[in-house]
């Protein structure tokens, strides 16, 4: 996809793998494949440095002229070509050897790194994965930082002034569609991807509304997205979408994301469309100063200690430095207006990040001797495993601090599996940026992978990394994790990256997928859980957990209580395999004496035939991911965790309008018919406006709760499925299941489900429960039995009242299908025909 960061390092250079790397093979040797070494143990800390890299000297540098601003508004901008930044230039022919600076004698093999892919490497200085640590002895002599700092040149001014000048031709046209482009951003904030990839098209993506905006920018209304969001914007990317285009002040998605502290989508950007100046003159860097918005501010400042985008090797410094000191229209640097507007401690970091050095090879010095220090302590905890003291020491303006290669404390704690503490990871992701790398792109949801550190790469990715990030050679962190990780945690980590839409299908600088490298190491769980998704295309899957491998290996452990009924509680849970789901336990009603053997056979029987719950696919159905029995007489349902709050609070006594109303209808019709249809039919049994989930943008509904608990108990007492004591809500129960209808039996069925569908419907017009007003429930079925269901309040719709009547025919026969509802007047918006309306009597007839 076009809008991933790339950087294509040339085939002959192959990439080392991360331990006890040899000596520099001859140019035709092949790559050593070493065996995984087993992670470090968190107890022995390697060495440090004897000294702390050296500040730069105070002699100031060079001051080369600012890449030109772009005209004012009112002159249109000459036309640039299109920026090339993200494709280096070749490396110069064999027969033109690079010219060499005087260097010391190289240090051991152990202690190289390496170099940039463009020009290739210097033969001292071979590549090797910095993924694990590396011990370092004391720092040999190393060239003065101003020895790198190269003055500007005429290439370097065309590079910046492509890199930040806008284009004219990125000021999108109008489209014919505002409304649709509006839909198309709401389903993208709420991360639908089955809604984006039915509405989206490649014109609808390159339009604009009358302010210009693109649906990025509209995306960027939203301070925070979900995590299934990411899918969606590379969706939005692979139709043609365009990062660079401008409304009508010249601002582009990524400034208006950086003013939004919007890191999900500032991250998916390219790289290249993340300098450009809007009609000010600003940069979205200066927007988030200005703004102070701390992540993506970080995340911009942080990008340019990577070695693809600041081209330390032809630039020394020069370029990193020349775009951290742009300044707008008036003058003003980054670092200016964040403290103009007054976000002082923002303008301190950015004038830190400003004071850092990156030599020809890569490496970062400048740090004061108290900050060296203080990122030795950091990485002390972090290499110890010691979450407390990481709690007590980190701060927002330490987390991020970089050694010579660029890692940062956090980045030792993602790849150290003893930092798993959930709290631990809470905290540290709203302190650091949970998007940097170090110089060779290798960020900390890589680590997190290396380690099988589930706790720190969901964290990460809620917070906004990308889980299809790419390093120096594209590796993503699945692939990493396949390669890498301990075959005890590889699956579990694996799972969490596919939860968050990692792209299974894409391919390292080697050619190799994650379901690649996990079958050539011989990570078999891993491997198994992949093969799932082998020859599946990315952007043809729905958002889906895996459709394969265990949710959990031996325990699970509560993270909250979410609520408590009748017949147990719900939990938020963690599992051991790093999913966070909702887990329902049921416990049964035993007693002394009861039959226990042929109990335990009946509640077996129930929990068998209701497996094929985990198999429903639907948007408005919950996700059931396993049942599991831990005791005798209790049954454990583990569902996907939904932000919402159920139907009957957001009623809460309150009318609904008939438009909100259409709305849940139409979808919770939907949903009864993909049950009802299916082979055998799936019965609900349990209807009520408790069990429908109103998503959090307000808009979407799940049923959950399928009335597993009702089936169980019916086993435990030993009643058959034509029990006359039925289990349920009695308010929403249809008359032949209280003895009221044409059966004294209770026979659960699609026709009593669409009654207690009509009773739903019920409650959002009235707000209130059916029958709501009798004192005694149980007088309940005479009521139906004398008058039929209650009758709607006044003032509704005759289509409305007509749907109503449809789904609450006291007789089951004459209730209507889910598949004939949905063809309703009421729902499809359309008018009753005349002769229909003088029938409304009410329902129950």
């Amino acid at each position: 996809m076009a809008q991933r960061e790339k950087p294509q390092p040339p085939p002959s250079q192959p990439r080392p793998q991360p331990s006890q790397p040899p000596p520099p093979p001859p140019p035709s040797k092949p790559r050593p494949q070493p065996s995984k070494p087993p992670p470090p143990p968190p107890s022995q800390p390697r060495p440090q440095p004897s000294q702390p890299p050296p500040p730069p000297p105070s002699k100031p540098r060079p001051q080369p002229s600012q890449p030109p601003l772009p005209p004012p508004p009112s002159q249109p901008p000459p036309s640039q070509p299109p920026p090339q930044t993200s494709q280096p230039p070749p490396p110069p022919p064999p027969s033109q050897p690079q010219p060499q600076p005087s260097q010391p004698p190289p240090p051991p093999p152990s202690q190289l790194r390496p170099q940039p892919s463009q020009p290739p490497p210097l033969p001292s200085q071979p590549q090797l994965r910095l993924l694990k640590p590396l011990r370092e002895p004391p720092e040999p002599p190393r060239l003065p930082p101003q020895h790198f700092q190269l003055p500007s040149t005429p290439s370097l001014d065309k590079e910046l002034q492509e890199l930040t000048q806008p284009d004219p031709s990125n000021r999108t046209s109008v489209g014919d569609s505002p409304a649709d482009l509006q839909t198309l951003a709401h389903d993208v904030i709420r991360g639908d991807f089955g809604q984006v990839r039915r509405l989206a098209t490649r014109q609808l993506v390159t339009s604009a509304d009358a302010d210009r905006r693109t649906v990025l920018m509209l995306v960027d209304d939203a301070s925070e997205t979900p995590m299934h969001t990411e899918k969606c914007i590379l969706y939005l990317f692979e139709l043609g979408a365009n990062p660079k285009a401008a409304d009508a002040n010249g601002d582009t998605a990524a400034h208006l994301a950086a003013r939004r502290d919007h890191l999900r989508l500032l991250m998916l950007l390219s790289f290249d469309a993340k300098w450009l100046r809007n009609d000010n003159g600003a940069t979205p860097l200066m927007e988030a100063a200005r703004t102070g918005s701390w992540k993506c501010a970080k995340h911009l400042l942080h990008l340019l200690r990577q070695d693809r985008f600041n081209e330390c090797e032809k630039h020394g410094n020069s370029k990193r430095s020349e775009l951290l000191e742009l300044k707008d229209r008036e003058g003003r640097t980054a670092s200016d207006l964040a403290r103009l507007s007054g976000h002082s401690e923002l303008a301190s970091y950015i004038e830190r990040e400003m004071r850092l050095v990156v030599d020809a090879h890569g490496d970062i010095s400048g740090l004061t001797a108290q900050e060296e220090a203080d990122r030795q302590e950091l990485e002390r905890l972090a290499e110890a495993g010691d979450s407390a003291g990481l709690r007590r020491a980190a701060t927002r303006g330490i987390c991020d601090l970089p050694d010579r290669f660029g890692r940062t404390a956090l980045m030792w704690a993602a790849q150290n599996s003893s930092c798993g503490d959930e709290a631990l990871w809470e905290q540290l992701v709203q302190l650091g940026d949970p998007t940097c790398a170090n110089i060779l792109a290798e960020s900390f949801l890589h680590r997190a992978a290396v380690a099988g550190n589930s706790a720190a790469a969901s964290a990460l990715l809620a917070a906004g990394a990308s889980a299809n990030a790419r390093d120096k050679w594209e590796s993503t962190p699945l692939m990493v994790a396949a390669e890498f990780a301990p075959r005890d945690t590889a699956a579990a980590v694996g799972r969490v990256l596919l939860n968050s839409q990692a792209d299974w299908s894409l391919k390292d600088t080697d050619g190799r997928t994650a379901l690649d490298l996990a079958t050539q190491e011989g990570n078999s769980e891993l491997a198994k859980l992949l093969r799932g998704y082998n020859g599946k295309i990315y952007f043809d899957e729905p958002l889906a957990l895996p459709p394969v491998g265990h949710l959990f290996l031996e325990r699970w452990d509560a993270v909250r209580l979410i609520g408590r009924g009748g017949f147990g509680e719900v939990h938020e849970v963690r599992t051991d395999t790093g999913v966070t789901c909702a887990a329902k336990t049921l416990r049964l009603p035993v007693q002394l004496g009861d039959d226990l053997p042929s109990m335990s056979t009946e509640i077996h029987r129930a929990v068998e035939s209701e497996r094929n719950l985990c198999r429903l696919r639907h948007p408005n159905i919950v996700r059931f991911l396993h049942i599991a029995r831990p005791e005798p007489a209790a049954v454990v349902v583990f569902m996907e965790l939904l932000d919402g709050r159920s139907l009957e609070r957001f009623i809460d006594n309150t009318p609904l309008d008939e438009l909100t109303i259409r709305e849940f209808s139409q979808q919770i019709c939907r949903a009864l018919l993909y049950l009802h249809s299916r082979q055998p039919p799936v019965i609900h049994r349990d209807i009520n406006c408790s069990n429908i989930i109103v998503r959090a943008d307000n808009t979407r509904i799940k049923l959950i709760d399928f009335g597993l608990s009702i089936k169980l108990e019916q086993s435990v007492s030993h009643i058959s499925a034509s029990t006359q004591s039925p289990k349920g809500t009695l308010n929403f129960m249809a008359p032949e299941l209280l003895g009221a209808g044409e059966s004294d039996s209770v026979q659960y069925s699609r026709e009593s489900d669409i009654w207690a569908f009509g009773c739903s419907v019920f409650q959002m017009t009235s707000g209130a429960r059916p029958f709501s007003k009798c004192s005694n429930p149980w007088a309940v079925p005479e009521l139906l039995k004398k008058s039929g269901a209650p009758a709607l309040p006044d003032g509704r719709s005759a289509e409305l009242r007509d749907f109503y009547s449809r789904c609450t025919a006291k007789d089951r026969r004459r209730r209507r299908s889910a598949q004939e509802l949905l063809g309703h007047e009421f729902l499809t918006g359309g008018k009753l025909k005349t002769r229909l309306l003088s029938s409304l009597f009410g329902a129950g007839n």
